[in-house]
């Protein structure tokens, strides 16, 4: 680990800084976790009682019932990281399992009628969010989630790793 430094002004140098922007994935989460705590304040004082990060799987629920790999295959996540949050929100009350009756193997969720009055809220929530990243990205002149796909699709073409070998 690297440890931050005193300049002979006695700053202290921070690695984020100095070594800017190859701590650039540090900065994202840092970032991420702030807007992700941040969040949850705002939703927890308006009354929502679920993690911020179960929001994506409620908001592709809202749309019908789903099966886990459908859930995990429309949020670009692991079949382990919607099993933990469809714990939660099992444990919430927000959705339940269901037979498909053209499937009997399947067992697809759904939203409860308490699952459906929390997607509203938030659907709330997230047409406020998507207000607020619109003036973040306006005042910092960077439409970072526009950036962040074309990053994304740059990794797909040629991965982070690779970059690194041939630089």
């Amino acid at each position: 680990m690297i440890q931050n430094e005193k300049s002979r002004t006695g700053r202290i140098h921070r690695p984020v800084e100095t070594y800017a922007p190859a701590f650039f994935a540090f900065l994202a989460i840092q970032l991420t976790d702030r807007i992700t705590s941040e969040g949850a304040r705002f939703s927890t004082a308006i009354g929502l009682e679920i993690p911020v990060n179960t929001m994506s799987t409620i908001m592709v629920l809202k749309e019908g019932p789903a099966s886990v790999t459908e859930i995990a295959s429309a949020l670009n996540v692991s079949h382990v990281a919607v099993i933990k949050t469809i714990r939660i929100l099992n444990d919430k009350g927000i959705l339940e399992r269901r037979n498909d009756p053209s499937d009997g193997r399947r067992k697809p969720l759904s939203l409860t009628s308490k699952g459906t009055q929390v997607a509203a809220d938030v659907s709330t929530v997230i047409e406020k969010a998507q207000s607020v990243y619109r003036e973040l990205f306006e005042e910092i002149g960077v439409d970072l989630h526009e950036a962040l796909l074309k990053m994304n699709a740059a990794l797909d073409r040629i991965s982070f790793d690779n970059r690194l070998a041939r630089a």
